[in-house]
C-alpha cells in the first residue's frame, strides 16, 4: 500500500472532519479510490482499502447528497466485510459503517428493507463488541439511531424505548472530553423529544433540552456537527415554548436555528432541514404575536427548503406540508384565494411523495381535505370535490398498510390518530355528489379500525371450516399467535426471537387471508360488509349515522329496505364544539341546578338541529305499532352526543326522543353485526349472574398523593336489590372487593356481569380506561384496574349482558381518537357481550341503584330473562324513564345511561 497516499487520505479526511470543506472530502475520495485500485485483492490490506473507500464515499454523500456515491459506498463496504475474517477487530467498525450507509439509503429512498438490514447489522456490531471496546459506544449509538428511524416509520414504541436505552448507554460509557459524546448527547436529545411528542411527559422534554444544550456546548463552533446540535436544540426549545408559552424559549429557538442555517453551506443536504425548522419557529412566533414579517419570512425559508430538496427525497413531504400550512395561515389572515390554492397544492404534493414516512403523507392529506372543503364553493366545485374524494379514498386505503397487526394497542392508537377526521370528511364529500353507498363503505373502512381488527380476530369462520377445515385451522393458529401479547419485559435476547417469530407469523397470516379470499364463496373474507349486509343489521329498526364535519352535517339513515341521506344545516361543527367543550361536572352542590338547566338547553338544541328531523324520516318508514328502534353511530364530534336524550323535557312535552323511540348505540355497523351474531349464539343459554361490587376503593399506588375515591354506600343496596329481583331466575355469584385476576377467572362462566364500582377514564390512552377494583400486594389493599385492553383481549363464549354501573364507562372524548370509540363498554362488546349498559359521565350513587333495580325488574318481570331483539334496550329505557318522571329537570342524573347492542 502506498503509504504517502494513505497519509494524504487521512489528512484530507481529518481536514473535512474539522471544517466540513467539500474539496477536502473530494481529495480523500480520490486517494481512497487510487489505493483500492492499486492494491491486489490478495493483499492483507485490500479489505481495509475497500472499507476506507466506502467510508470516504459515504461521507461525501453526506456532504453533497449524490446517490451514486452512496450506492458505491454500500457496494464496496459489503465487499470489505465479505473479505474479512470474523475475528478481525476492524470488522466491527466496518459493520458500523455499512449500517450507517444503509440507514442513509433508507432515509433517501424510504425502502424498509434497507432499514431492517441496517438494524440487523447494528445488532451484530453490538453483539460482537464488549463494553470496554473502543467502538462500543459508537455501536450502541448507531443501533439507537436506526431503531429511532423505524419508530418514526411504524409507530412501534418499543423501538423508541430501546433506542433511548442504548443511546443512554453510549453517553454513559463515553468520557466527558470525548468529541463523539456530543453526538451521542444530541441523538439522545432527539429521541427524548420524540418520546415527549408521543407521551407528553414534561420530564422527557426538559431532559431533551438539557442534553441538547450540553451537546452544543461540547462541540467547537467550527466543527461540522455544531450546526447539527444547534438545529436539534432549536427544535426542542420550540417544543417547550409550545408547551409553556415562555417567549424566551421561542426567541432562543429562532436565534439558534438562524445560527444553524448560517453555519451550513447552502449546497449541504441538511441545509433544507434547517431552513424548514427555522420556518417552523418563525411560524410559532407569528401565531403568538401576529407579526406578518415573521409569517412572510417563514414562508420564504420554507419555500427555499422545498426548492433545495430533490423530488424523490423522503423529507420533501414534510417540507411541503409545512409550507402548505404557512400558506393556509396567510389565507386565514388575508382571505386571498391564491394562498388557499397554494396551500392545497403543497399539501397534495406532500401526499404524492411516496418515499416519505407514511404518517407525514397522511397528515398532509388530512389537512388538504379540510382545505378542499373551504375551496369547494368556488367556480370549479365539481373538480375540487372530485379531487377531494380521490385523495380521501387513497388515504383510507393506506390505513391497513400502516396499522399492522404487529403493533401493540398504544402504537395502533398512535397510528390511527394520524387518520383523524379523514373518513368523516370523505363521507361528506361523497354526500355532496349523492354517492351514498361509497359514503357508507369508506366511513366504515376508516372508523373504529382497532375495534374492527379485534372483531375480525373473533369472526365466525364456521362456513370456511366446513369446506376447508385445514385452512380454517391454520388461520386460527396464526390469528392466535399474532394476537398473543409479546412485550414480556424479558431480556432482549429472549424477547427478540419471539418478536421475529411474530413478524413471520403476521406475514404468513396475510398470505393465509389472501389464500382464503381466492376460495369460491370466501371472496369477501374480512373485507368488510357490503351495503346489503349493512342493511341486514338494521332489521327491526333504523341505523342512524350522524356525520359531522367542519363544512356540513348529515344523517345517513339505513333501514332494511332503504338508505337515505339527510342534510342537517342547523347541525354545525362550531356550535357543536361549544356545547361539547362545556364541563358538566359539578364541583359544588350549589352548581347542580345551573348545570342541569344548561344541559337541558343542550338537549333542546340537539333535538332541533339533528334528532327531530331524523325522527321524522324514521317515522315515515316505521310500520309497527311499537316504538321505533334506533341505533345511533356518531362520527367526529358527534361520537359523544347524547342523541337518545335529545328533546324538550317539560312535563307536558313529548318532543323528545326517549318518549318516542327506543335508542341504542354502536361503534360501527361492523361492531353491531358482531353483537348480533354473538346475541344469536347465546340467546338460548342459561348462565350465572356475577355481581362485582366495590363499596370502598383504596387510593392509587401509581399516583402518590392522589385522593382516595369516595366510598359508594349505594353499591351494597344495589347488589341486594339485584339479587332479590334475580332470585329464582338466575344463578347468582357475588364478588365483593374483587381483584382483576379473580374477575377474569369467573367471567367465562357467566352470562350476565354486573359491576358496581368506580370507573376511570384515560383521555390520552383510552385503552387504559377501566373499572377500579382492588388487589393485595402486601398487607394493604391497592387499586387494580380492569382496563379496556384487558377486557378486549378476552373471548367469552357464554357472555350476554354486561351492566357497567360505574362512572364514564361509555364516555368517548379521547383527543383525535373519538372515531375509534374505545371505552369500557365497547371493550366488553369485543370480549363477547352483545349487550352492554354503560354511563356517559360520572354516575350518581343513588340514581345507579334506582336505574339498576328498574332495569332488572323490567327484564325479569315476565317470569324469566328475556333475550329478544329489543328486550335489553327496552328494559333500560323503562328504568330511565321512571327516574326521569321524578327528576325531569335533572338530566345529568338520568341521561347518562346508554345501551350498546342489538
Amino acid at each position: 500500500m502506498p503509504h504517502f497516499l494513505y497519509a494524504a487520505m487521512v489528512d484530507a479526511y481529518q481536514t473535512y472532519q474539522n471544517n466540513g470543506d467539500k474539496a477536502s472530502i473530494d481529495v480523500a475520495v480520490q486517494c481512497a479510490q487510487f489505493l483500492a485500485n492499486v492494491t491486489p485483492e490478495d493483499h492483507p490490506e485490500w479489505a481495509a482499502c475497500l472499507a476506507n473507500l466506502g467510508l470516504m464515499l459515504g461521507r461525501r454523500y453526506e456532504r453533497a447528497g449524490e446517490m451514486g456515491d452512496l450506492e458505491e459506498a454500500i457496494a464496496v463496504a459489503r465487499q470489505a466485510i465479505q473479505s474479512t475474517p470474523e475475528d478481525r477487530p476492524d470488522r466491527i467498525a466496518w459493520l458500523n459503517n455499512l449500517g450507517l450507509m444503509l440507514e442513509s439509503q433508507y432515509e433517501r429512498t424510504g425502502e424498509m428493507g434497507d432499514l431492517e438490514e441496517a438494524i440487523a447489522i447494528a445488532r451484530q456490531a453490538v453483539q460482537s463488541t464488549t463494553n470496554n471496546h473502543p467502538n462500543w459506544a459508537a455501536c450502541l449509538n448507531n443501533l439507537g439511531s436506526k431503531l429511532n428511524s423505524r419508530n418514526e416509520r411504524t409507530g412501534e414504541m418499543g423501538d423508541l424505548e430501546e433506542a433511548i436505552a442504548v443511546v443512554r448507554q453510549a453517553v454513559q460509557s463515553t468520557p466527558d472530553n470525548h468529541l463523539d459524546r456530543a453526538t451521542w448527547l444530541n441523538n439522545l436529545g432527539a429521541m427524548l423529544g420524540r418520546r415527549y411528542e408521543r407521551a407528553g411527559e414534561m420530564r422527557d422534554l426538559e431532559e431533551a433540552v438539557a442534553v441538547s444544550r450540553q451537546a452544543v456546548q461540547s462541540t467547537p463552533n467550527n466543527h461540522p456537527n455544531w450546526a447539527v446540535c444547534l438545529d436539534n436544540l432549536g427544535v426542542k426549545l420550540g417544543r417547550r415554548y409550545e408547551r409553556t408559552g415562555e417567549m424566551g424559549d421561542i426567541k432562543e429557538a429562532i436565534a439558534v436555528e438562524r445560527q444553524a442555517v448560517q453555519s451550513t453551506p447552502d449546497d449541504h443536504p441538511s441545509w433544507a432541514g434547517r431552513l424548514n425548522n427555522l420556518g417552523l419557529m418563525l411560524d410559532c412566533r407569528y401565531k403568538r404575536t401576529g407579526e406578518m414579517r415573521d409569517l412572510e419570512e417563514a414562508i420564504a425559508v420554507a419555500r427555499q427548503a422545498v426548492q433545495s430538496t430533490p423530488d424523490d427525497h423522503p423529507d420533501r413531504a414534510a417540507w411541503l406540508n409545512n409550507l402548505g400550512n404557512k400558506f393556509s395561515r396567510r389565507y386565514e389572515r388575508t382571505g386571498e384565494m391564491r394562498d388557499l390554492e397554494a396551500a392545497s397544492e403543497h399539501l397534495r404534493g406532500a401526499w404524492n411523495c411516496h418515499a416519505a414516512v407514511p404518517f407525514h403523507r397522511i397528515t398532509s392529506a388530512a389537512r388538504c381535505l379540510q382545505l378542499f372543503a373551504k375551496r369547494r364553493r368556488g367556480l370549479a366545485t365539481d373538480i375540487v370535490v372530485s379531487s377531494a374524494i380521490q385523495l380521501g379514498k387513497d388515504v383510507v386505503d393506506l390505513l391497513p398498510t400502516v396499522n399492522t397487526r404487529l403493533l401493540n394497542r398504544a402504537d395502533q392508537q398512535f397510528v390511527v390518530k394520524t387518520f383523524d377526521g379523514v373518513a368523516a370528511d370523505l363521507c361528506a364529500f361523497h354526500l355532496e355528489f349523492d354517492r351514498l353507498d361509497d359514503a357508507l363503505l369508506y366511513l366504515e373502512k376508516g372508523r373504529a379500525v382497532i375495534l374492527g381488527q379485534l372483531v375480525d380476530a373473533r369472526s365466525d369462520i364456521s362456513s370456511l371450516a366446513e369446506q376447508h377445515p385445514d385452512v380454517a385451522r391454520r388461520y386460527e393458529e396464526l390469528r392466535d399467535e399474532i394476537n398473543r401479547p409479546v412485550r414480556t419485559g424479558r431480556p432482549d435476547g429472549v424477547e427478540r426471537p419471539m418478536l421475529k417469530r411474530r413478524c413471520d407469523a403476521a406475514a404468513e397470516f396475510e398470505r393465509c387471508i389472501q389464500g382464503i379470499r381466492s376460495i369460491r364463496g370466501q371472496e369477501q373474507f374480512l373485507q368488510g360488509q357490503s351495503i346489503a349486509q349493512m342493511q341486514e343489521c338494521a332489521v327491526h329498526g333504523s341505523i342512524i349515522i350522524i356525520n359531522l364535519t367542519t363544512f356540513r352535517g348529515n344523517a345517513i339513515i339505513v333501514s332494511a329496505t332503504t338508505i337515505k341521506a339527510l342534510n342537517l344545516p342547523e347541525l354545525s361543527a362550531s356550535e357543536a364544539g361549544i356545547w361539547l367543550s362545556k364541563d358538566w361536572r359539578e364541583r359544588r352542590r350549589s352548581e347542580r341546578p345551573q348545570k342541569n338547566k344548561e344541559y337541558l338547553e343542550y338537549l333542546s338544541w340537539l333535538w332541533q338541529a339533528c334528532v327531530q328531523p331524523v325522527l321524522d324520516e324514521v317515522l315515515a318508514i316505521h310500520d309497527s305499532s311499537n316504538l321505533p328502534r334506533i341505533w345511533w353511530i356518531g362520527t367526529g364530534l358527534a361520537t359523544s352526543m347524547p342523541f337518545h336524550a335529545a328533546g324538550i323535557h317539560s312535563a307536558s312535552s313529548t318532543d323528545n326522543l326517549c318518549s318516542r323511540a327506543v335508542s341504542s348505540y354502536a361503534p360501527s355497523i361492523k361492531a353491531l353485526a358482531y353483537a348480533r351474531s354473538r346475541a344469536k349464539a347465546t340467546d338460548k343459554k342459561d348462565g350465572t349472574l356475577i355481581i362485582a361490587t366495590m363499596s370502598t376503593t383504596p387510593g392509587s399506588s401509581t399516583t402518590p398523593g392522589s385522593p382516595k375515591p369516595p366510598d359508594l354506600p349505594g353499591v351494597t343496596k344495589e347488589k341486594e336489590r339485584i339479587l332479590d329481583i334475580a332470585s329464582g331466575h338466575l344463578l347468582t355469584e357475588s364478588l365483593d372487593q374483587p381483584s382483576v385476576n379473580r374477575l377474569i377467572e369467573r367471567l367465562p362462566h357467566c352470562s350476565v356481569a354486573h359491576f358496581a364500582c368506580h370507573g376511570s377514564t384515560d383521555y390520552s390512552d383510552p385503552s387504559n380506561s377501566g373499572m377500579i377494583l382492588q388487589t393485595y400486594r402486601g398487607t394493604a389493599p391497592e387499586q387494580d384496574r380492569l382496563t379496556v385492553q384487558t377486557v378486549s383481549e378476552l373471548s367469552l363464549t357464554h357472555a350476554h349482558l354486561a351492566y357497567l354501573s360505574a362512572c364514564s364507562t361509555a364516555e368517548n372524548k379521547a383527543a383525535r381518537l373519538s372515531d375509534e370509540v374505545i371505552h369500557v363498554a365497547s371493550g366488553f362488546q369485543v370480549a363477547g357481550f352483545p349487550h352492554v349498559v354503560g354511563c356517559l359521565w360520572r354516575s350518581n350513587d343513588r340514581i345507579c341503584v334506582e336505574v339498576a333495580g328498574g332495569f332488572y325488574r323490567a327484564l325479569l318481570g315476565q317470569g324469566g330473562m328475556h333475550w329478544g331483539n329489543d328486550d335489553v334496550a327496552v328494559a333500560l329505557r323503562e328504568a330511565v324513564m321512571a327516574v326521569r318522571a321524578k327528576e325531569r329537570d335533572m338530566p345529568l342524573n338520568w341521561a347518562q345511561f346508554v345501551h350498546y347492542g342489538p
